[in-house]
């Protein structure tokens, strides 16, 4: 029997209010929370939480980013004008998904409603697998960490089907022979995005990760003396209450996208890059006037930590009141019915970390993979000095 297992269960979207409200996972101890996540999606949260450093110093945020000369869609660009032209977008989507892949992408993208012409225009912030020990260079994550400390380790996340994922990690608990076991699901995100954060279909989502989790901390302790379990998500779920359409009147300025400017709308917030001398101007008043969202000023968005030298992610970024969203938009025509990406500042932004042992006060996600590694390194030291107590 091994002495010590770190067990990490991230589930996407499980905020604060959520698990507050439903009174699911009262078997562990008091939870840290609000954890404060950072204005973004996925793409931002989840670097942020496993690297602990902001978006501007570990260089993801938005799935897409201008830069034409990297873009993986670059040589394909003929073929994309000649689809958007036909209108075959579906077939087309599928097969570019796969031969970008075949490029050698390796991180989570999707192409949604982006219009096809506009790719090549894009590079994508997340050509390999952050969750993997190589993911994210220069940046010491869990896995990285496992692997420099010599610990036995398993990370699964989005590419195998939930139910895979999770006979894979009762399998490894059983074999008993980790250091660390890291489970990422985005079933709870999903559900959320299809039903709102209340309800039947979510009720049941929650219930059955409060059973799954539990049952796992049983399989665990036949295998190790003592289960460190940390169970977290990256963001939280807001309920849309109103849908807006910002399309049209972008479509009926007098610059032309692409050539004289260029945006990319997703549904919390519009970014955009500008070619020629006066658009900024005629595109941010616009914007201004929109009561629905608000532009973000510069000083706010090095606070936020989203201040790119580069502009990579936009030089003006719109973002959406909390519980708006725009539909249509390049992420596809109608609106979820649950949704994120909003500023940190709101409720329904931050996420909860809930654990079975005492630990340093977890404040933001950015404290997250620090503590997870912290853990590992005591690990490590653990077996070194021989105090691992492990018998067959």
């Amino acid at each position: 029997m091994r002495e010590r297992l770190l067990l990490v269960i991230m589930i996407d979207a499980l905020g604060h209010r959520i698990v507050e409200e439903s009174g699911r996972f009262d078997y562990l101890a008091a939870p840290d929370g609000p954890v404060r996540a950072v204005c973004g999606y996925s793409s931002a949260c989840i670097p942020t939480l496993l690297t602990g450093a902001p978006p501007r110093t570990h260089g993801h945020w938005a799935m897409y980013l201008r830069n034409r000369r990297q873009s993986p869609f670059r040589p394909f660009a003929p073929l994309l004008r000649l689809g958007q032209r036909l209108g075959r977008h579906y077939r087309l989507r599928r097969l570019m998904t796969r031969w970008v892949q075949l490029r050698g992408v390796r991180g989570y993208f999707d192409l949604y409603q982006v219009p096809l012409h506009l790719l090549p225009q894009f590079a994508l912030c997340e050509p390999d697998d952050i969750f993997a020990a190589d993911g994210l260079p220069g940046f010491d994550t869990p896995a990285t960490a496992a692997q420099r400390l010599g610990l036995p380790y398993r990370v699964w996340q989005w590419r195998l089907e939930e139910t895979a994922r999770r006979r894979a990690l009762e399998a490894a608990l059983e074999q008993g022979d980790a250091g660390l076991l890291f489970f990422y699901s985005p079933q709870l995100d999903a559900v959320m995005h299809a039903h709102g954060t209340r309800g039947a279909a979510v009720a049941a989502c929650l219930d059955d990760f409060d059973a799954w989790v539990r049952r796992c901390l049983d399989l665990a302790a036949r295998r190790y003396r003592d289960v460190r379990l940390l169970v977290f998500g990256d963001h939280g779920m807001t309920d849309v209450t109103a849908v807006d359409d910002l399309l049209p009147e972008l479509e009926a300025l007098a610059p032309r996208m692409p050539g004289d400017y260029l945006y990319f709308v997703d549904s919390t917030m519009a970014r955009f890059w500008f070619d020629r001398p006066g658009v900024r101007a005629q595109v941010e008043a616009l914007l201004a006037s929109k009561p629905y969202g608000r532009l973000l000023a510069a000083e706010e968005q090095a606070r936020l930590g989203l201040d790119f030298d580069d502009d990579r992610y936009g030089e003006t970024v719109f973002l959406m009141n909390p519980g708006r969203v725009l539909a249509p938009s390049f992420m596809g025509p109608t609106a979820p019915r649950g949704m994120h990406g909003y500023h940190p500042d709101h409720a329904d932004s931050s996420t909860i970390l809930l654990s079975n042992f005492a630990h340093r006060p977890v404040q933001t996600i950015a404290d997250i993979g620090p503590l997870i590694v912290r853990e590992l390194e005591e690990l490590a030291a653990r077996r070194r000095a021989g105090l691992s107590g492990e018998s067959g």
